[in-house]
């Protein structure tokens, strides 16, 4: 996050210093999730051999929870899981935040102590 006045900001920069306030550092765990949800919302389609490459995991393995919680929506016609790759249907594409919430790994924990996020549908 950047900082929040235009004084401090355009002095950091000034001084050769990043412009920001607050940061997070993405554990390895986020970084995996971040890049399969970002595929799936850019993409509508993940191959899980890249995945499983790129990050040196078992994607089943490691998403097994996610990909339990995905079968209504497969049932449903929003997606499919083929050939080791996940495709969005057209009509999957209108709730693709529905499906990529589903790899999120601190909705639950965040949804339960208060709504923070707008609602999908």
């Amino acid at each position: 996050q950047n900082l929040k006045t235009l004084p401090d900001y355009y002095r950091a920069i000034s001084e050769n210093r990043f412009a920001t306030h607050v940061g997070y550092r993405l554990s390895f765990d986020d970084q995996i999730r971040k890049k399969v949800i970002t595929r799936l919302m850019c993409d509508f389609e993940l191959d899980e051999r890249e995945i499983e490459k790129e990050f040196g995991i078992q994607f089943g393995k490691y998403f097994d929870a996610s990909l339990e919680k995905l079968n209504p929506l497969i049932e449903d016609g929003l997606l499919s899981r083929q050939d080791q790759k996940l495709i969005v249907s057209p009509i999957g594409r209108l709730l693709i935040r529905n499906i990529v919430m589903n790899f999120d790994a601190y909705l639950d924990a965040v949804s339960k102590e208060k709504p923070v996020f707008s609602r999908t549908v």
